[in-house]
């Protein structure tokens, strides 16, 4: 093992010779060589032994050898190979054999092999003390250990930096004796180590004395001629004092940094080439991005109108080296801009050159009036685009002046590229000739401007077709614009036609429902048609008996044609009320009496009451309440609830079939119709789909006649629902407005 063995061998010198090259070597050894010389010599020549004693002059040079001095190794070696030739000649004489000529040459050899290996090892002894010396020189700690961590070398460096002296240090383990510390695992570095051939990081180790010591630390792998790791090199240095100067350092920045964070202003620094780098706190609070610092900071920061000028002003002051005094708006992190006072000063070397900007943003903003230095722009944009994502309209308060965006010229038809100034004139050109007084009243406005628009009016295009708009404006606060409104203008062609379409479609559902209902229902109107008109005849035959007596008693005729004309009558308003839900008309808004509604609604019912041995009971309210409506659509609300009612009890044999129609006053707002019957009740399964449309709990039901309901009920700005505490039967509840709090509703 040849590599094990230099390495070794190699670490073994460095300890010995940096440890006891400078001990004292007195004559003890030389004298110690002449004996065995002597010795060696006189058995050599005067005794008849027949072997090469003199071989044994090599333990003479070996002695000398361990002296260190070369001079000394080359005498001895000539002076016992004289002595080997001198005693070769006493013992032999002039009888010289071949095997004793062999032994002397043998002996001269070994000497000789002795002597130059002797001279060798002292001259790699004294190269090896150089190397320690140069290692002792430098300043750096430096240690070899094994891969025990057992120390085998330990320069002058390490003892300064460490207290422990070379002959203390060596053949301990290098982390117990300095009971070292590392961010990582040791373990961890170690792996590191083997596997990447070096490492260096910083280690927390504890001196001689108690102190601790912060040191960064260099290691490498040393490596036998086949590779295998058999020592580790350190270099460490001391950077205590380097860390607390750190530490200083950075706690003085820390507090110079609050310093300057405490400035009220937007405090900053430039190279000399004009690239920001530092910005303080404040520049963060105001919502700006400093991620990306340089020259283009300011167009983040500047408003867009300042930007050039502030821009050019920056540059002559980088270009001259003058300081900077500049006026700008910056923008804040909610996205308003305020006036600020933008004020740099050159910072000069020795030569007088710029070397880097010192700055700061004061507020100006009470002084300035930023808010009459926004455009009419920026409020068009901010308010306009707050309304609405479509076309926007500004409106100037004196002369009424116009601005428009390109979707609003857009949605009038006209060219934005035209000579054609947006006004009130081009607006009424497209109104519907029905509309056009309305919109010219609201942007009039008269003596007390509106606080709102809100209108929805027709444009007639050149090509006749017929666009619906809706147009929301607001007065702009006169502090901050010079607009009196400000307004977004929508395209509703689309939904409009849509909710026309939809309006449509639902009133002839409708209208198939009431015709389904008079069907279900025609049997009890025939019967409510055929009394009166039977009451007729019976008066008829009364008022002809009364005639044709002797003594015609004119009274009771009349008291008989009177019954006629009221039966007549009665006859005719059941007529016309069967009439009216079977007619197909748009909805015809009036004032009427909630109650006299559902007296309407159970009286066309009646003959469905008796039918089925059903009890109604009317509870009307004292107040008498009124509601902008349509008669029939309410009247086919009542009857569809009260019908469902019939048919659910009907499946109930031997129960009590009961039915209670309430109206009463909810607040001076509202008004509350309810209609509960004692039948079997609504699932819970089902409550949730109970107004959806084609859901039905019937056998043969087609599942649209609450969904009407509801959509009836919403028109007249009401609600329709189910009361789930109700048992066991069904409670269904409709509250709508009072007239007097309901505004005109336009179907």
């Amino acid at each position: 093992m040849p590599g094990k063995t230099q390495s070794f061998h190699l670490n073994a010198t460095l300890i010995r010779s940096d440890a006891t090259r400078h001990r004292p070597e007195g004559g003890l050894v030389f004298w110690l060589a002449a004996l065995v010389a002597l010795g060696v010599f006189c058995v050599d020549a005067f005794t008849p032994l027949d072997i090469a004693v003199a071989v044994f002059y090599v333990v003479v040079v070996l002695l000398v050898a361990s002296s260190g001095s070369s001079m000394a190794v080359v005498g001895t070696t000539v002076a016992v190979g004289v002595l080997t030739l001198a005693g070769f000649l006493f013992s032999h004489g002039s009888d010289y054999t071949g095997s004793s000529i062999a032994r002397c040459v043998v002996s001269l050899l070994a000497i000789g092999s002795t002597s130059i290996l002797s001279l060798r090892n002292l001259a790699k002894t004294a190269q090896l003390h150089e190397q320690i010396d140069m290692l002792n020189l430098t300043h750096d700690a430096i240690l070899v250990y094994d891969l025990g961590g057992k120390i085998t070398f330990w320069n002058h460096g390490a003892e300064t930096l460490y207290g422990w002296s070379a002959a203390q240090a060596v053949g301990q383990r290098i982390h117990d004796l300095t009971q070292t510390h590392a961010a990582a695992p040791l373990d961890e570095i170690y792996a590191t180590l083997l596997s990447n051939g070096h490492w260096s990081g910083e280690l927390q180790r504890v001196r001689r004395d108690g102190r601790a010591v912060s040191v960064m630390s260099r290691l490498a792998v040393w490596r036998d001629a086949k590779g295998e790791p058999r020592a580790i090199l350190a270099t460490n240095n001391d950077i205590t004092l380097q860390k607390q100067m750190a530490e200083e350092l950075a706690e003085q920045q820390k507090e110079l940094r609050a310093a300057i964070d405490a400035i009220p202003g937007m405090v900053w620094s430039a190279s000399n080439e004009g690239d920001v780098m530092f910005v303080n706190r404040r520049w963060q609070e105001s919502g700006i991005d400093t991620k990306d610092r340089g020259a283009d900071l300011w167009a983040g920061l500047v408003h867009p109108d300042d930007l050039s000028r502030m821009r050019g002003d920056w540059r002559a002051s980088v270009t001259s080296g003058r300081p900077l005094d500049n006026l700008s708006r910056v923008r804040q992190r909610d996205g308003r801009y305020r006036w600020m006072h933008i004020a740099a000063e050159p910072q000069r070397d020795a030569s007088g050159a710029v070397r880097r900007w010192y700055g700061v943003n004061t507020d100006i903003e009470a002084r300035k009036r930023a808010e009459d230095a926004l455009t009419r722009s920026e409020a068009f944009l901010v308010d306009a685009q707050r309304l609405s994502k479509t076309g926007s309209i500004g409106v100037a308060p004196e002369n009424g002046e116009m601005i428009w965006s390109n979707e609003a010229w857009r949605i009038f038809g006209y060219d934005p590229a035209s000579e054609v100034t947006p006004s009130l004139a081009l607006i009424l050109a497209r109104t519907h000739p029905d509309d056009r007084a309305q919109v010219e009243a609201a942007h009039r406005g008269g003596d007390t401007p509106a606080p709102l628009i809100d209108l929805e009016y027709r444009l007639v295009m050149p090509d006749g077709a017929l666009k619906y708009v809706h147009y929301v404006a607001h007065l702009g606060p006169p502090a901050s614009t010079d607009l009196a409104y400000v307004g977004a203008l929508m395209d509703v062609t689309d939904s409009r036609q849509t909710q026309e379409a939809l309006a449509r479609s639902m009133a002839e559902l409708a209208h198939v429902t009431r015709m389904t209902t008079l069907g279900e229902m025609a049997a009890s109107m025939a019967h409510e048609v055929t009394q009166p008109m039977a009451a007729v005849v019976t008066s008829g035959d009364a008022a002809l008996r009364w005639l044709n007596r002797v003594e015609p008693d004119v009274e009771e005729a009349a008291r008989s044609i009177g019954q006629m004309i009221k039966s007549a009558r009665r006859a005719n308003e059941i007529v016309r009320q069967i009439r009216a839900m079977a007619q197909k008309r748009p909805a015809a808004f009036t004032r009427i009496a909630l109650d006299d509604v559902v007296d309407e609604a159970v009286e066309l019912m009646a003959r469905e009451f008796q039918r089925n041995g059903v009890r109604c009971d009317v509870q009307r309210s004292r107040e008498k309440p009124l509601v902008h409506a349509d008669n029939v659509q309410l009247q086919q609300v009542v009857i569809n609830l009260l019908m469902n009612a019939v048919q659910a009890m009907a499946e109930r044999e031997g129960a009590p079939r009961r039915v209670v129609v309430a109206t009463q006053m909810l607040n001076e707002q509202e008004v509350q119709l309810s209609i509960e019957d004692s039948g079997p009740g609504i699932g819970e399964q089902d409550r949730e789909r109970l107004f959806n449309p084609f859901f039905t709990t019937k056998a043969n039901g087609m599942g649209m006649g609450l969904s009407i309901c509801r959509s009836i009920v919403e028109a007249h700005g009401g609600s329709i629902g189910l009361d789930a505490a109700a048992a066991p039967g069904a409670r269904f509840l409709i509250t709508l407005p009072l007239e007097s709090a309901q505004e005109e509703i336009v179907t």
